[in-house]
């Protein structure tokens, strides 16, 4: 599936405007440090697609803290992405790292991809430097 812009989903009313939710950030924030402990820890490599399915909802849930933080709401994860490139433009290899994610989470979810603990030591580094930067930004 191709990517959406933010026009695209602002028109289609996939990413609407709402009053700030502070409370709401909170909570996407919170689950999203209680997820990221959980895993923090190490864990069989059996567990490896598990975890990459996790550090997806880690970022996702601070992406919608962040937007619940400054008025916005979306309906779907393309939107997401077209959100983050519209708000965080320097952040452009990260979001793209963020999207490879989004697109094996779906194959995990809805195919049973597994995934080899080679990719999570590849990428791990930078899911973590992802996490960390949108923490500090909700």
């Amino acid at each position: 599936m191709r990517n959406m812009t933010w026009n695209e989903c602002v028109e289609k009313g996939l990413l609407v405007k709402e009053q700030t939710d502070s409370n709401r950030a909170h909570q996407m924030r919170a689950l999203a440090t209680l997820r990221l402990e959980f895993w923090s820890g190490q864990r069989n490599k059996k567990f490896t697609t598990l975890k990459i399915e996790a550090y997806y909802e880690i970022i996702k849930e601070l992406v919608f803290a962040h937007m619940y933080k400054h008025g916005y709401n979306c309906k779907n994860h393309l939107c997401l992405i077209a959100y983050m490139r519209t708000t965080f433009p320097a952040f452009a290899y990260e979001i793209e790292k963020i999207d490879e994610l989004r697109q094996i989470r779906n194959e995990i979810s809805y195919r049973g991809l597994t995934i080899s603990s080679d990719y999570m030591q590849r990428n791990e580094r930078e899911f973590k430097h992802i996490i960390t930067t949108l923490t500090a930004e909700v």
